[in-house]
Parts: structure tokens; sequence; C-alpha cells
């Protein structure tokens, strides 16, 4: 006979796999895990490391041990903030401020637009009308393509991470659509999975045919047009663009839209990157979001985790700033967190070729000036430490 708390169960295994099918989450994918919390729950662990980490530094020494074989990085958006790239979500953000009236859309769409900005860039309106997408973009297209932002101090890290420790960097995962990471030539495209897609790239809706970034950047230029008035030479009108290869006047950035999956290279090589992880970093996100989230308690009980925020996120995939176990909590902004760590690493003179190329974003080079002005020999900030222990998994 059954429970009378079996039907919620079951109601309850029914929203997973619906939600599951919604985001394109492979039932593989679920089971798989399920079967490693159960074989792990009764594990004791080993650690990699001698000691809990009580600071920047500590976890720097990691880093450089030998024990630190494999690291993985999960970034979001606090990591580009200095870059000045505008935001969506923001009290002053895209979603805000945005016009509907400008957008070229009928009524219907229009007044769904009004009620919830985030309708713009849904995928069932795309297939409908591709124009209030590509005029909400425009400006954010054409920035990256001419390289209007510049990649951030902490993009910086994780390019060293890469170049002066080779083969411990084993991939970073990024929320963020910007694209930055691509400017780090030490950082190749192959260990950069964007979770949400990547505005530097453009595709078809439709049959997912690649298109050439720049060739799509000018027709975006000449076909779409700005909603914010300041470019003069934009056209009056907008035009949707045309697939080379099946026709659909669906062309777009490579960003995931509302209500469509995340791309197939995430599922493909998060079980594969996630084995025998040493040091999982999470960088600049709040950790609301899945499945990216789910990294945090994926990762081996073994891990330490290095939490580089300005607020303390995460008790809800089991990051709970309170006691001493394998985390770190590294308070503050992004910028100011990793340039600490990369004095405790020995690579700020690294830094200096970045400084004269120009390569950094204002605030940035600011706060990098202001550290080469220190006198030589003088300690590096100790940041504000906080241990993070991890929640048991409910």
């Amino acid at each position: 006979r059954r429970n009378e708390d079996d039907g919620d169960d079951d109601d309850l295994l029914r929203r997973i796999l619906a939600a599951a099918a919604a985001r394109g989450i492979p039932l593989s994918l679920l089971m798989a895990q399920a079967n490693q919390y159960s074989e792990e729950d009764d594990e004791d662990v080993e650690y990699p490391f001698a000691s809990p980490p009580r600071s920047l530094k500590d976890v720097a020494d990691f880093i450089r041990s030998e024990n630190c074989k494999k690291i993985l990085v999960l970034a979001g958006a606090g990591m580009s903030v200095a870059s000045g790239i505008p935001d969506f979500r923001s009290s002053n953000g895209l979603y805000a401020t945005l016009d509907a009236g400008k957008l070229t859309c009928d009524p219907m769409q229009q007044e769904k637009i009004r009620n919830d900005p985030t309708y713009c860039l849904d995928q069932h309106l795309f297939l409908e009308n591709p124009l209030p997408c590509l005029e909400v973009n425009r400006e954010f297209i054409l920035g990256v393509r001419d390289r209007k932002w510049k990649a951030t101090l902490a993009h910086r890290f994780f390019e060293l991470l890469n170049t002066q420790f080779q083969g411990k960097l084993c991939r970073l995962y990024t929320q963020n659509i910007d694209g930055l990471e691509d400017q780090c030539v030490g950082l190749p495209h192959s260990q950069r999975i964007a979770v949400h897609g990547s505005m530097d790239e453009a595709e078809c809706a439709v049959c997912g045919y690649k298109t050439n970034f720049h060739d799509f950047c000018t027709l975006v230029e000449r076909q779409i047009k700005d909603i914010t008035g300041r470019d003069p030479n934009a056209p009056s009108e907008s035009t949707p663009i045309r697939c080379a290869s099946c026709g659909a006047l669906a062309v777009k950035p490579s960003i995931v839209l509302f209500r469509s999956s995340l791309p197939k290279v995430f599922f493909e090589n998060v079980p594969r990157d996630l084995k025998n992880v040493d040091l999982l970093i999470v960088i600049g996100t709040s950790l609301d979001v899945a499945p990216a989230n789910t990294l945090v308690f994926r990762v081996p009980k073994s891990s330490m985790r290095l939490l580089i925020n300005r607020e303390r996120v995460g008790w809800q995939v089991g990051l709970d700033v309170d006691e001493e176990d394998r985390d770190f909590f590294g308070q503050g902004n992004c910028e100011n967190v990793c340039l600490e760590l990369m004095e405790h690493l020995g690579w700020l003179d690294k830094l200096r070729p970045l400084l004269d190329q120009h390569e950094l974003p204002d605030a940035s080079a600011a706060l990098l000036r202001e550290r080469f002005q220190q006198p030589p020999g003088s300690k590096a900030r100790i940041t504000k430490a906080r241990i993070v222990k991890p929640k048991p998994r409910i």
C-alpha cells in the first residue's frame, strides 16, 4: 500500500523532470549525480591540503603546491564589473530603463515587454519577431566587436593561473555573455565554457549555423536601428538578418535566450571536469542560477572551495559562512581579491605590460598603479577572512 506522502514525492519528481527537460538537462546527468551522492555520503574524506585555509595566502600556497593538480572556476557578473559593461538587472540597468515603445514589435508584444522586460530576450518571441532582441543588444554587440570593454584583473588572474601553472586550470565556466575571456591570449577558447552563451559569436536560432562574428556585426550596424539614439549612422528602421545557410530571418548573437536550452558543451564537459578537482574558485556570482550553481556541491568533498564575492552567498547550494572547514570566503570586490592573490603568487610584475599597453579598464589600471606605488616589500592587504562550511545537502 502506498504511503500518504508518496503522492507528494511523485509530484516533486515530476516537477524536477519537467524543469530538467525545460532547461535541456539530460536525464542521464541527473541519475549519475544521484548515484554519486549515494556512493559518497558515507565515505571518509582525505583532503589534499594539510589544514583549512584561513587567508588568501593559504589559498595561494595551496595553488602553488604539488597537491593542487586540478582547478575549476565558476564565474559570474562580478568578474566583469570593473570593465564598465552595462548590466541588465540593476535599478539603472537595461531592464529598468528600457522603453518598449521604441522597439519594433506589435502592440501585444510591446505590452508583454512593458510588463516583463526580459521578454525581449525570449526564445519564442525571437522566432516570431527577432528585432526586439537585436535592437536591445545592438550597442552591446558592436561594443564587443570594438573592444569597448577590456578584460579585468580578475580575467588576467585566471590567464596567469593557466600560463604559470600549465595543466592546473581545467576549465573556466562563466555565466557572463561578454566574451572578455577571449581577450586573454593565455586562456585558450577551449578552456572557457560560456554557460549562457557569448555575445562575441553569432548563430542562426533555427538551424544553428555559425556566422562570422564581424560579418554579423556589419549587418547589425546596417540593418538594426539604434534605440539609444547615439549612432547617427544607424538606419531608421530595422530589418532582420537572414541566415546564409537555411535562409531563416533568425541570426542572433550566440547567447542563451529565455526558454531555451543551455549549450550542449556544458552538459558534455561537466561530468568529466568535476572529477578529481582539488580547488573550485567561485567568483562574482550570486549562485542563484541553476544548473551552473550545482558545480558548488558537485565537486569532490575533498576539494578546497574559494568564494570571491562582496557578500556571502550560496547557502542554498551548501556554502554557509560559519565554521572552519575546507572553504574560504575572500570577501571584497573581485579586482582587489584577485590582485591580492596575484601578489601572494608573485605575479605583480607580469601585470606591468598590461599597463604599458593600455590593456586594462581604467578602474583596474588605477588599482594596479596604486599597488605599484606602495613601498617595495610592503605586505599584501589581508582580505577579511571568513571560513565557509558547507551545509548538509537535503
